[in-house]
């Protein structure tokens, strides 16, 4: 176990140095999370229930495919939303009834057959189903869909407790045409929800997603939907275009942004921030590559359209025009299929079921004859969601979400701010800082509308005090010139008190030594920054970037674990992260 005790000391000594106003607060949680009771988890021999995947969550232990328990070494989190499939919800629940008549579908027969080849040729029917959109009628009926879900909102009721835990009544919308990659995570503000989700059986289309969403928004509670895994979709998570190939439009835009206000950026399935191809200049673009279309897992995946910073440039080119479909913040979650989230890098337990459920699994074993054990390895242990919210409530948290006042975080629970604003200075740094930044500007998913001067910001970052140190802060700016959409990565304070030299901290952090002990940086970075290359009659988004000094990867447990040489082609060092949303310069 991690010095824990030692570290609440740290952490509270280092919440009052940074100033930081009670009424707003950093919760941090998990919003992707299945158990057994979605289709995939089940088939791969997960037998946790929503009820472990809320004991988990608050910091218990559960039994895990490999045998033995699991549970978080570090402290609980403060939130979650169980996100069962939509698709063939209930399939899985129904058939451990050994009354059901689902037990006589042929398909169901096959996936719980004993021998290996007909359960996988079974899953692999399911899959299908996603891309095609079409599934037997027999197992998406009402008699098996809304029991389910209403056990799911009934659980999530059971388990919420305002200001101590939050349990948020969601679902996964699983769109996978031809394999590429649209799913969404659909939130809820409170449990007055439809009797049924829209799956992905009903439409593969998320614009009748997003109608659906409104239909549902008009008649009860309020509700998001969360992208996640645009880094296997193709490009077709941001793509320029609508569902039918006509170009986006204001009346898209503002459909897209009511539903849409965030999007994952880390998670298992790899990094969605951005891409080695669109951002050659900068050095840490490569962080969790995992760049191939999902459903067909031999095959590249298109970078550009399926990366929020080129989504976030695309909508700046859009802007010109008057409107912008990807204003968006961002999150981190898990997508862990075993009603866990596996993001400690020296406690990682696997994604999903029996497919990557040991270090033999996950090092050695292909997942399957056509999948390579690189794309396996190449999974990460990510990510969790920040959010400033005044209460760690179910209301407090999703009024922060559509605010985009949020976070996301590689798995470490680094805490960072941001503020924008116009007359910011460094005496506005320390005690009161927060107070200033929500008085003279707006946090991250503000919007700063033009007033002719330069934009100044406020940037504070507290490390996980049971991780390793913090390394750096950069502010990525993106901007239009020309016509066209320009990014830079900016140092902009560095640990062991550097000054920034032509954009550059002047050291790079060494790596771990063999023992996997992480060089030395800062428990806190703070800077004020101005932006000093500005033209206030252009568009503009400002985002910061928090990296941690280098550490061991879960990889490199793991190969220890088995006396092998670590995986070529996976880097066994990484520089953990918290990215924030945004902050856009309207002209």
């Amino acid at each position: 176990m991690r010095p824990f005790t030692a570290s609440v000391l740290f952490l509270a000594c280092s919440l009052a140095s940074a100033g930081e106003s009670p009424q707003r607060q950093a919760y941090f949680g998990d919003l992707h999370i299945h158990t057994r009771w979605s289709f995939d988890a089940y088939a791969l021999n997960v037998q946790a229930t929503p009820k472990d995947a809320y004991r988990y969550a608050r910091g218990g232990a559960i039994e895990h495919p490999a045998g033995g328990t699991v549970q978080l070494q570090g402290p609980p989190l403060d939130f979650i939303a169980l996100t069962e499939h939509a698709a063939y919800l209930g399939v899985s629940a129904a058939v451990d009834d050994p009354r059901s008549p689902l037990r006589e579908v042929s398909l169901i027969r096959d996936l719980m057959s004993d021998d290996p080849e007909v359960s996988s040729a079974a899953l692999g029917t399911f899959a299908a189903s996603l891309a095609s959109g079409e599934a037997p009628p027999e197992l998406i009926t009402d008699d098996i869909v809304k029991p389910t879900w209403r056990r799911i909102v009934e659980l999530a009721d059971e388990h919420n407790q305002p200001g101590e835990f939050t349990a948020l009544v969601a679902y996964e919308y699983t769109s996978m045409p031809d394999g590429q990659n649209l799913h969404r995570n659909v939130i809820f503000r409170g449990n007055d929800v439809p009797e049924r989700p829209f799956a992905s059986v009903d439409s593969l289309n998320p614009e009748d997603l997003w109608r659906w969403m409104d239909e549902a928004r008009a008649a009860g509670d309020d509700l998001i939907a969360i992208p996640h895994n645009a880094n296997a979709s193709n490009g077709l998570m941001y793509a320029r275009t609508d569902w039918s190939g006509d170009p986006i439009d204001a009346a898209y835009a503002d459909v897209r942004m009511r539903n849409e206000p965030v999007s994952e950026l880390f998670q298992i399935k790899g990094s969605s921030e951005t891409h080695p191809m669109l951002s050659p200049a900068d050095e840490w673009a490569g962080f969790e590559i995992f760049d191939r279309v999902l459903g067909r897992m031999t095959d590249p995946s298109e970078p550009a359209g399926s990366y929020v910073r080129d989504a976030l440039k695309s909508g700046l080119v859009m802007s010109l025009a008057g409107f912008n479909p990807f204003e968006m913040g961002v999150i981190g979650s898990s997508d862990g299929h075993n009603a866990t989230s596996p993001v400690e890098e020296d406690n990682y337990t696997g994604k999903i079921g029996i497919a990557d459920h040991t270090p033999e699994r996950r090092l050695i074993t292909p997942l399957s004859p056509a999948l390579p054990i690189s794309a396996v390895s190449a999974w990460g242990a990510a990510g969790l969601a920040g959010v400033w919210a005044d209460a760690n409530t179910r209301e407090a948290l999703f009024d922060a979400l559509r605010r985009r006042e949020t976070f996301a975080t590689s798995g470490p629970r680094i805490r960072v701010r941001l503020f924008g604003g116009w007359s910011f200075g460094p005496a506005d740094l320390g005690e009161g800082m927060v107070t200033t930044g929500y008085v003279r500007g707006v946090p991250m998913g503000g919007v700063l509308p033009g007033r002719g001067e330069r934009p100044t910001f406020l940037v504070h970052a507290t490390r996980d005090p049971v991780e390793a140190q913090l390394d750096r802060l950069q502010m990525i700016k993106l901007w239009v010139e020309d016509g066209k959409a320009r990014e830079a990565v900016i140092d902009i304070a560095c640990a062991g008190g550097d000054k920034p030299v032509d954009g550059r901290c002047p050291k790079q952090a060494d790596n771990p030594n063999e023992a996997c002990e992480a060089v030395s940086g800062a428990n806190e970075l703070d800077t004020w920054w101005a932006d000093t290359d500005f033209s206030s009659t252009l568009p503009a988004v400002y985002y910061v970037r928090v990296l941690q000094v280098p550490t061991c990867r879960w990889s490199v447990y793991d190969s220890r674990k088995l006396g092998i040489p670590h995986p070529e082609g996976i880097e066994p060092h990484i520089q953990e992260r918290a990215v924030t949303s945004a902050i856009w310069y309207r002209p």
